[in-house]
């Protein structure tokens, strides 16, 4: 059963109790970017008044175990629905936004079930008029809805969600289901002939060297969670004992943005230039911290990562995500992989 809400406003903010796992920590279904492009407009990230947009959420969770049917895939995240509205919001001193005029139509805002499982959502629609959004004394438009796994989101709390009633709603018609609520808060473009544009990743580099194959240009959903030892076979020597054993040392993972990411921008009259939030998410082993800033001169920033301490004799494949967020609406992300061995034996690499 899930009760959860999560709020993508480009700028998260996320609290934790001695009792939770870190903010770092994939051990469930989360949706942790929502990016969204201007029709028309490469690299621009937030809309203006008559603009139409995409937003795509990226959804991850903790790898799957290998099926047990040959014929189906393991499934990471599991096969997603989805059903969404987009919206101008009503006015509020505080609090999530609430929805008060449905934006019509939103391509994609409805995936039940999605044609091809492994979709993840992407909801295209048209922002609204100036009229229209200074009626509603609106700085942005909103996206509200649920996602949930192996079933279809819960229409009746999809509903209650929007008019702001929040407490106690299962996400899914099925409660056993996993499920998450989900707010994207999208800004209007504050200056149209200066507009904030995503940050971009440059490179992720693991111990002072690129990112060893065969995953250093993601990790496919329908990879297990275990067995990963195999992808490794064929592999130069250096490229196969790149990847961590289990209980080793830390290893450094070091994120680098292009120069042109952290902007600079005027805000009530005072010259500023962008910092970048970046997140640091895996599936196993942990980070040293769960968020990290990037602030001008700096273009990187590095962060210690421990391998988990065991690991199958068919290899543990761990998934880690990176997200950056300059705070005004731009947003970037990349996945990576190791597949974690236990030592060998004799102190010789696996």
């Amino acid at each position: 059963m899930s009760r959860a809400l999560w709020v993508l406003t480009f700028l998260l903010a996320v609290g934790c109790s001695e009792s939770l796992p870190p903010a770092s920590a994939v051990t469930d279904l989360r949706a942790v970017s929502a990016r969204v492009d201007v029709e028309g407009a490469p690299g621009r990230a937030n809309p203006s008044p008559g603009e139409a947009v995409e937003v795509s959420i990226l959804v991850i969770d903790r790898g799957a175990a290998p099926s047990e049917d040959p014929n189906v895939p393991a499934l990471t995240p599991p096969p997603l629905e989805w059903a969404f509205v987009a919206c101008v919001p009503a006015p509020t001193l505080f609090g999530p936004p609430i929805c008060q005029t449905p934006i019509e139509p939103c391509d994609g805002c409805v995936g039940t079930p999605p044609a091809d499982p492994l979709d993840l959502p992407v909801l295209r629609f048209q922002v609204p008029p100036a009229e229209t959004l200074d009626e509603a004394q609106a700085e942005s438009v909103v996206v509200q809805g649920a996602i949930c796994a192996n079933g279809p989101p819960s229409q009746d709390a999809i509903l209650q969600f929007i008019l702001g009633e929040t407490d106690d709603l299962d996400a899914c018609e099925d409660p056993q289901n996993e499920g998450r609520f989900i707010t994207v808060e999208i800004p209007i473009e504050e200056d149209p002939d200066d507009p904030n544009l995503h940050p971009e990743i440059a490179s992720v580099t693991l111990n002072g060297a690129a990112w060893p194959p065969p995953y250093d240009q993601g990790v496919p959903r329908t990879a297990p969670r275990t067995g990963c030892r195999a992808d490794l076979e064929g592999l130069p020597d250096a490229e196969r004992i790149a990847h961590p054993v289990a209980g080793g040392p830390s290893s450094t993972i070091n994120l680098f943005v292009t120069a042109e990411s952290l902007q600079s921008y005027v805000r009530d009259d005072e010259a500023l230039i962008e910092e970048i939030q970046v997140s640091w998410l895996s599936d196993a082993g942990s980070f040293d911290r769960s968020f990290s800033f990037i602030t001008d001169p700096a273009r990187s920033v590095l962060t210690p990562w421990d391998p988990p301490s065991d690991a199958p004799e068919d290899g543990l494949l761990v998934r880690l995500t990176f997200v950056i967020r300059d705070g005004r609406g731009g947003s970037d992300e990349v996945q990576r992989g190791l597949c974690i061995l236990p030592p060998a034996p004799n102190g010789s690499p696996p």
